[in-house]
């Protein structure tokens, strides 16, 4: 026998692949066939439970269909018996009409009060019933043998004065079977009660109704009374016997005592049942018209049978599966990694230099031979490579007296002049970046579009000139990409494939990207490797912003940075800041620190942005004193002032059926901004583009011409108005298209109309000053 070489798997890499591919595959077959089972396993049990549930509902539905229609049929004649009450006799002409068209009904009676015909005897009760044979029979049941006085059918609407379904009883001396009756209280002219009004329904006609109801083969039905005891039972022999409880007293599992009790108390349920060692679902509920439970046994293996062939079935697939898989692997494996070997060798002699090594040939065109390719397109690349960069450390020497007038253009393209919005209200923001240095690497920028505030604040790694002109190109970028990009996470992905792209010095850029809605104050933002900011908020401690850091962008081209949400309240400041202050040094190299930074904002929760920031200058001037400083200081400062009353937004758009696609923003923005549901925004957006719609078209025929639209909040509706300089035209006047003609019926036009007229709540027009101007209200929830 051969022995196990405890290195073949270290040294065999064929080896290694196949017993990884085949622990693989194993693996995956084990979890798949577990998530099957479980699923399998859940589904199968969720659909039994679906499907005795359905099933005893059915049955229950049936037994009250049942139940009802005895009631029925019993409140429907009760008024004859009283129209017969002057002839008896002829009671027993009446009750067999009534049997015969009642097929249910296996009997009926009039039970009198004592002495009500005295001429009859103490008590008299004409009854007529169906034999065995189904032929009508009639019996007088007041006699000496058969006191119906004493009776529960009789004794119980007397006493209380209400119609009462019985316990099944065995009636001796009366129907001679097992049944249960319905009785209803007589009343005379004067409303006194003279006696009860009586049908019989057969409990073997009842057992055959349930037991027909079965969502499995094997599965029984079984029905109790008030007290616990049989009514219907797979097992006859226990009807009208045996209660739930006695016939469960030496089974081990107690669960059934339990049943007992629910079905008794007028529960519905289910219960897992270890019964004469079968293990059984159970499930239960009450018939609310009589008090009684009705409940549904299943065997376990009827429900999972289906289960169990196919967990036989891929256990035996998969062990085949994996045999056949391990030796055709090894196969393929060994044939196919044959020629690395010499490529090896031949990688070492290229890593030494030597760029001029022949690469064995491969005589087919699959990954080996791209590898091969790879390999000489590799030396050919380094050796360009070689060559380029000495040329590039020539040109990079002459430019960098150019990079200097760079620079000082770079520092001028950053906002300096605040407040940097003055027709805006909601905003309150200032911001200083200090160089250390003749030229900085610290960037920050800012700018309005769509209602959404776009703000950067970065520090590039290194110094002097390279790193301000990469800070110049970075934030030309932002300019470019934010206008194009929607979220925090997709501008900070954008900039970072764009700086790696092209980023032959491996400088990285640490950045903090905010999106911010100026409607909601939601507030859309990504942290790449940067400081995290400080919020601040009215009756809180200043505090840094949860963030996740990432890293820095221009590092890992394909990094995903994950972006992150929060909001800006009215009032709340968010103050971002470089490295420059916080780690700002005095004589004796102690630095600013984040805990001073967050010590000096206390009690400057209220303070304008400005006021926060020339406050924190002069804090870290005097901490740094004469020390001279190696980093940029950077910080902007951002507070929002929300008031939706008091701000007005507006679109203004060219005649051109493209520019519809900007309405979109604009519309949910200001919907968001009145507190109008998502839903109901959207029918706000198509009612808003059919209007824009008829402008583009008809307003200025095949001129150019402006659409202003404007959005608002007033008394909490959303209010746009739509103007443009064109004809004059009233859409309001247009009648509306009869949507129940025909369309080759209908005169053309007006459909769009109709559309708008049903979705907003105002539609005004209004021709001013040579202007069309239309008017559109939804109302919202809280005013309509």
């Amino acid at each position: 026998m051969k022995r196990w070489n405890p290195d073949f798997m270290s040294h065999s890499f064929t080896a290694r692949l196949r017993v990884y591919v085949v622990g693989f595959t194993a693996l995956l077959f084990i979890l798949a066939f577990y998530v099957i089972f479980r699923f399998s396993y859940r589904f199968i049990r969720e659909e039994a439970v679906h499907r005795a549930d359905a099933q005893l509902d059915n049955t229950i539905l049936r037994i009250d269909g049942v139940l009802n229609s005895v009631e029925t049929a019993v409140a429907n004649s009760s008024w004859a018996v009283g129209e017969e009450l002057d002839k008896p006799d002829s009671l027993y002409t009446l009750l067999t009409r009534f049997v015969e068209r009642n097929p249910i009904i296996s009997g009926s009676a009039v039970a009198f009060r004592e002495d009500f015909f005295r001429d009859k005897g103490s008590y008299y009760s004409p009854y007529v019933f169906k034999d065995d044979n189904g032929d009508i029979r009639r019996r007088q049941l007041g006699t000496e043998r058969y006191n119906y006085s004493e009776k529960e059918w009789f004794s119980r609407p007397m006493q209380t004065g209400k119609a009462h379904w019985s316990e099944p009883y065995y009636d001796t001396g009366g129907g001679e079977m097992l049944m249960t009756t319905y009785s209803q209280p007589l009343y005379d002219a004067d409303h006194r009660m003279y006696g009860v009004f009586t049908a019989d329904i057969s409990l073997a006609w009842l057992t055959e109704l349930v037991n027909g109801i079965r969502p499995y083969p094997r599965s029984y039905n079984l029905m109790i009374g008030r007290e616990g005891t049989y009514i219907v039972h797979h097992r006859p022999e226990r009807i009208l016997h045996e209660t739930i409880f006695s016939a469960t007293k030496t089974m081990k599992d107690s669960t059934t005592q339990k049943i007992g009790r629910d079905m008794l108390a007028g529960r519905r349920g289910m219960e897992v049942l270890q019964n004469d060692d079968t293990l059984s679902y159970v499930f239960y509920a009450p018939i609310e018209t009589t008090g009684w439970s009705v409940a549904t046994v299943c065997p376990r293996e009827e429900i999972f049978a289906s289960l169990d062939k196919i967990q036989w079935c891929v256990v035996l697939i998969a062990v085949v599966g994996l045999v056949l898989l391990g030796l055709v692997c090894g196969h393929i494996i060994r044939h196919i990694l044959n020629p690395l070997s010499r490529f090896a060798q031949a990688a070492r002699q290229i890593a030494g230099g030597d760029f001029q090594t022949p690469l064995p040939p491969s005589p087919y065109d699959d990954e080996m031979g791209q590898l091969r390719d790879a390999f000489e397109y590799m030396k050919r690349e380094l050796a360009e490579y070689m060559e380029e960069l000495q040329q590039t450390t020539v040109r990079k020497e002459r430019i960098e007296s150019e990079l200097r007038i760079a620079s000082e253009i770079q520092m001028g393209m950053i906002p300096k002049l605040f407040p940097p919005f003055p027709e805006r209200k909601d905003i309150d923001l200032y911001a200083i970046l200090k160089p250390a240095k003749e030229v900085g690497g610290d960037l920050y920028d800012f700018f309005i579009h769509e209602e959404k505030l776009l703000f950067v604040i970065g520090d590039v790694s290194g110094k002097g000139i390279p790193a301000s002109l990469l800070m110049a190109v970075t934030r030309s970028l932002f300019r470019t990409i934010a206008v194009h990009r929607k979220t925090a996470g997709e501008i900070v992905a954008a900039l970072n494939r764009a700086v790696a792209d092209n980023n032959e010095s491996n400088m990285f850029i640490t950045l903090f990207v905010g999106v911010l809605d100026l409607a909601s104050g939601e507030l859309d933002y990504c942290n790449a490797g940067h400081n995290p900011p400080v919020f601040l908020q009215t009756g809180e401690k200043p505090r840094l912003l949860s963030c996740l850091p990432n890293i820095p962008i221009g590092v890992f081209k394909d990094f995903d940075h994950v972006a992150e949400s929060g909001r800006l309240d009215d009032g709340s400041l968010l103050l971002l800041y470089t490295d420059g202050l916080t780690e700002a040094e005095n004589p004796s190299e102690e630095l600013y620190s984040v805990e001073r930074l967050l010590a000096t904002l206390e009690g400057m929760q209220e303070l304008p942005a400005q006021d926060i920031i020339r406050t924190l200058e002069r804090s870290v001037k005097d901490f740094a004193g004469e020390a001279e400083q190696n980093d940029d200081l950077t910080m902007l400062a951002l507070r929002l002032k929300y008031d939706p009353d008091s701000q007005e937004m507006e679109l203004v758009l060219e005649n051109r059926l493209t520019e519809i696609l900007r309405l979109e923003d604009f519309v949910k923005q200001a919907g968001q901004r009145a507190g109008i549901p998502a839903d109901e925004t959207e029918m706000v957006l198509l009612a808003v583009e059919e209007a824009v719609t008829n402008v583009i078209r008809y307003a200025y025929g095949d001129g150019e011409g402006l659409i202003r639209l404007t959005a608002a909040c007033r008394d909490g509706n959303l209010v746009f108005e739509l103007r443009d300089s064109g004809q004059a035209f009233d859409p309001t006047q247009v009648p509306e298209a009869d949507v129940t003609l025909p369309a080759e019926e209908r005169t053309p036009g007006g459909l769009g109309l109709l559309l708008v007229r049903r979705i907003m709540d105002e539609v005004r027009y209004q021709r001013t000053d040579g202007e069309n101007r239309l008017t559109l209200v939804k109302k919202s929830r809280l005013t309509s």
